[in-house]
């Protein structure tokens, strides 16, 4: 793994990776952090997202996924779902999603240059 520093959006579409994980809540908002930026430069994401059911807990630990084209070829943004909601204080992220997730995103991205936000 290498750590870089930058702008994850504007790196990818120099195409400096073939895959973008993002940490996204299952009530299909994408309204905030690195969320609200792919949605809006990427909104096929924001897409997939919506094909999914809203607010449903079953969709912890899973993703959904959508390829773009970009000036040096193909990239898939994965929205990966790591919460349930966002509101209130406190730490939102669900530790077994994030560990559920990245497993299948290691399996199923296993041969691509994989990029995601600090």
């Amino acid at each position: 793994m290498n750590i870089v520093k930058g702008d994850l959006i504007k790196l990818a579409k120099q195409g400096e990776s073939d895959v973008i994980v993002h940490g996204c809540n299952c009530y299909c908002t994408m309204g905030a952090g690195i969320a609200k930026s792919i949605k809006s430069n990427f909104p096929q994401a924001y897409q997939a997202d919506q094909q999914t059911v809203k607010g449903s807990a079953d969709k912890l630990g899973t993703y959904s996924q959508a390829t773009v084209e970009i000036q040096t070829g193909t990239l898939t943004i994965v929205n990966a779902y790591t919460q349930l909601h966002w509101r209130g204080k406190g730490v939102k992220a669900n530790y077994d999603a994030i560990r559920k997730v990245f497993k299948a995103i290691k399996f199923d991205f296993a041969d691509y240059h994989i990029a995601y936000p600090k």
